[in-house]
């Protein structure tokens, strides 16, 4: 966790590679998106296991392949189909987060992000096997946009402040897409500010909107 101005009733998920850049590409076009159960119920599936498309599933977790493919999701989503996303990591470091407000953030939205509130908690996903640079770094890109800073959040922004594409390109995460096909999502979720909106996670109804900061 990574403070800024320490307030730990509202939280910012980061998962560079690829989540948090799936979500806020998928919310650029639609209002909402479902955190997809165990009980499949008819909808447009997107997301991925250990970096796979899950088996049955529409659209891997990829925001190329989203781009590629938004009129298809438009048009079913507008036809009433709901969309469901499911991660190995992301998602379930989403729910399993105890704060009052949950918020995604990515390089893609990062100046957005850090907007959301006078002040917030972030949280790097990481992987299920430790530490991952990206997400520390996507912390430290959105900390760049605040003065507000603890010694995480400040080692993490210096980070940020120097050529960080490199070390994330360079990445154990970004070598496993590479291996699986998906070299060009790693530039592309490195696309720093190209979005003003943020999602927002309602836990409740365990979906993500879209919110205009």
């Amino acid at each position: 966790m990574i403070d800024i101005g320490g307030n730990q009733k509202v939280s910012v998920v980061v998962d560079i590679l690829r989540f948090s850049s799936t979500v806020t590409t998928l919310l650029t076009f639609v209002d909402e998106i479902y955190i997809a159960l165990s009980e499949r119920e008819k909808g447009i599936y997107i997301g991925e296991k250990f970096g796979v498309k899950r088996e049955g599933y529409d659209y891997g977790n990829s925001p190329i392949e989203i781009l590629k493919n938004k009129e298809e999701i438009l048009e079913r989503y507008e036809r009433g189909e709901k969309i469901f996303i499911k991660t190995t990591n992301g998602t379930r470091v989403l729910e399993s987060l105890k704060a009052e407000e949950i918020y995604i953030g990515s390089i893609l939205n990062a100046e957005a992000v850090s907007k959301v509130s006078n002040s917030f908690s972030l949280i790097p996903c990481h992987t299920l096997k430790g530490f991952a640079i990206e997400d520390f770094i996507g912390c430290g890109v959105i900390a760049k946009f605040r003065e507000d800073l603890d010694e995480s959040a400040l080692s993490a922004k210096l980070l940020a402040e120097r050529d960080y594409r490199e070390v994330i390109i360079n990445s154990r995460s970004a070598q496993n897409l590479k291996d699986l096909g998906y070299e060009n999502d790693i530039y592309f979720c490195l696309l720093e500010n190209l979005y003003d909106i943020v999602g927002k996670y309602e836990k409740e109804k365990k979906r993500i909107v879209r919110c205009m900061i």
